[in-house]
């Protein structure tokens, strides 16, 4: 480790699970730091508390669990669709385990007549980026009516908004796909 780092970055460290609250304390760590690092949550500079994945579930739609640059662009892309098609959209996931990955890999894979593969990430060898946490991905959906409740919609025509919408904030759109994922918006990989 090196001795450079401020000590957020060891707590930081210790809550993703790269060092141990031993050598967290030999890095140098005081009293205060070693009693928060029993915390889930760690209080960066920029605000932002990175934490662990949420315990007990497969999967999150809280925008909380993304990391905050796709969390800021995401806002804005969600106002900007808003805007510019009268309907809303709201988060069906962020963050995903890596048995609940697995779990929806298989699904096109069943031989089930009827059902379509859902993803080509198996979340062994081919990572999703919603399994990074905090997620890297978000999976949208469009309410086709603007009041009260929810009321999904999945025509393809009404998530084509979202490709010029990405691309104005800097995301990357999965309807742009070869297998196309029209829900699905992510970071560029450059930016984390």
């Amino acid at each position: 480790m090196s001795q450079f780092k401020p000590w957020w970055q060891y707590l930081l460290d210790l809550a993703m699970g790269a060092i141990t609250k031993g050598q967290l304390a030999q890095a140098g760590a005081g009293p205060q730091a070693l009693s928060t690092a029993v915390t889930v949550a760690v209080p960066l500079p920029s605000g932002f508390k990175a934490h662990q994945p949420p315990a007990g579930i497969s999967e999150s739609r809280d925008l909380a669990d993304c990391h905050p640059e796709l969390a800021r662009r995401y806002l804005a892309l969600k106002a900007g669709f808003e805007a510019l098609t009268g309907r809303q959209l709201f988060l069906t996931c962020t963050w995903r385990s890596a048995a609940r990955q697995q779990e929806l890999y298989r699904i096109g894979r069943r031989g089930l007549p009827g059902e379509k593969t859902v993803t080509q990430m198996d979340g062994v060898t081919k990572r999703s980026r919603h399994m990074v946490y905090p997620s890297e991905a978000v999976d949208v959906c469009v309410d086709i009516d603007p009041g009260p409740g929810k009321h999904p919609v999945w025509d393809r025509m009404a998530y084509a908004p979202l490709g010029p919408l990405a691309a104005a904030q800097g995301l990357v759109w999965g309807g742009a796909w070869r297998m196309d994922d029209y829900p699905h918006i992510e970071l560029p990989a450059g930016v984390v």
